[in-house]
């Protein structure tokens, strides 16, 4: 939860919905704050270790599994765990770092939902061992070499779910459940993130403007947001190549290491384009620099779903994506937004210019919400849907 990527910001912007449908308990092995005090006002009782578990990287670990068993040894040490998973009627387990360790300690005949997201990053996948500039191209066979150990155990941990009559899995995408398919031969329904319309309401709150003024990002409409962390997975340099020549300057939001980021700046200024990396946002002041971006954009290689297009939609402003993946689910290409080929740099100038185009634009924002309606991509719809799927355990 630390983490507070994407499957952290949906699973709370979930939990009301879900708090609606069921008496919850939140369980996890890590958590901010913040995210507790949000979890708690909706009256719902968190347990969490007082010696938070934290996830760590590196070569080592890779190659003994060191974090997967980590995670084991800390949920075994968590008495309240097992004391709820006893209280339960059922369990709905979010996918994330150390997460698939849970389910050794349920019993077989308790019924369980995963809502798988992803697979770990790299362990079935090479483009998560390369460099952020795409070098590197050496890492991939020699490091999955190394996961060996690491592979096999994570695999382990997804067969209970491939045998268990009383274990389910609905993956987050169609894209992620054939992947599902793919890598554990394991069918899987489909259960949809959600974006709140409150959250990203089409009308700016009180404090956006002061937000935006405060980010330094420049004026409305002169730079473009892509989001995550810098990474080769998230395509983060390729987003530069691909705003080259548009005159728009590019604002990422996730951050990165001192050298990521310095190395990712100076290739902007050879393709002249101004990088500006920001962290640590506020939810306003993210809505206040994605409402008065030119576009959001993204070119991360097989994006699992992606929030990004959807709070975009929200917002209003044009969704441009390159034809991949999770994307291809929420954006309908010349409707709502566009969906492009990776490398095809005139397409991807003249949906810019498509962007910047006011009755180009108003039309993209109308379409924007009757997509997030057509799929029902609310929290109270995610909450009745997985009501539904627990309700076939039961």
């Amino acid at each position: 939860m630390t983490v507070y990527g994407g499957a952290a910001r949906d699973l709370l912007r979930n939990l009301p919905a879900i708090a609606e449908q069921f008496e919850v308990r939140f369980l996890c092995l890590n958590l901010r704050d913040s995210q507790r005090s949000l979890i708690e006002s909706i009256g719902v009782e968190v347990l969490c270790p007082e010696q938070q578990w934290e996830a760590e990287g590196g070569l080592w670990n890779e190659i003994v599994a060191g974090q997967e068993r980590s995670a084991a040894a800390a949920w075994r040490a968590f008495t309240p765990a097992a004391e709820a998973i006893e209280w339960a009627d059922a369990i709905h387990l979010t996918g994330g770092n150390g997460s698939m360790e849970f389910p050794a300690l349920v019993p077989a005949d308790k019924p369980m939902h995963l809502h798988f997201l992803e697979s770990k990053p790299g362990i079935h996948d090479d483009v998560s061992h390369l460099k952020p500039d795409g070098s590197g191209g050496w890492r991939p066979s020699l490091l999955h070499i190394l996961q060996r150990r690491q592979r096999a155990r994570i695999e382990t941990s997804f067969r209970g779910f491939a045998s268990n009559p009383n274990w389910i899995v609905s993956a987050n995408s169609s894209f992620s459940a054939s992947n599902l398919k793919r890598i554990y031969n394991i069918d899987g329904g489909v259960l949809h993130p959600s974006v709140d319309l409150s959250e990203f309401p089409r009308e700016p709150s009180f404090g956006e403007t002061a937000a935006f003024e405060a980010a330094g990002v420049g004026e409305s409409g002169t730079y473009a947001v892509t989001i995550g962390q810098i990474s080769r997975f998230k395509g983060t340099h390729e987003t530069v190549e691909h705003l080259a020549g548009s005159g728009l300057g590019l604002v990422v939001i996730g951050g990165g290491s001192t050298d990521d980021i310095s190395t990712l700046q100076a290739h902007g200024e050879r393709n002249g384009v101004a990088v500006r990396v920001l962290s640590g946002l506020s939810s306003e002041a993210m809505r206040a620099i994605m409402r008065n971006a030119a576009a959001v954009v993204g070119l991360a290689h097989g994006e699992a779903f992606g929030l990004t297009p959807i709070e975009a939609m929200a917002l209003g402003v044009p969704p441009l994506f390159v034809n991949e993946g999770g994307y291809r689910e929420t954006v309908v290409d010349g409707s709502n937004g566009r969906l492009i080929e990776r490398g095809n740099l005139d397409s991807w100038k003249d949906a810019l210019a498509q962007a910047t185009d006011p009755a180009t634009r108003n039309a993209w924002t109308e379409a924007g919400l009757a997509r997030i309606e057509e799929l029902g991509l609310t929290p109270d719809n995610h909450a009745r849907r997985l009501a539904q799927r627990i309700a076939s355990l039961l």
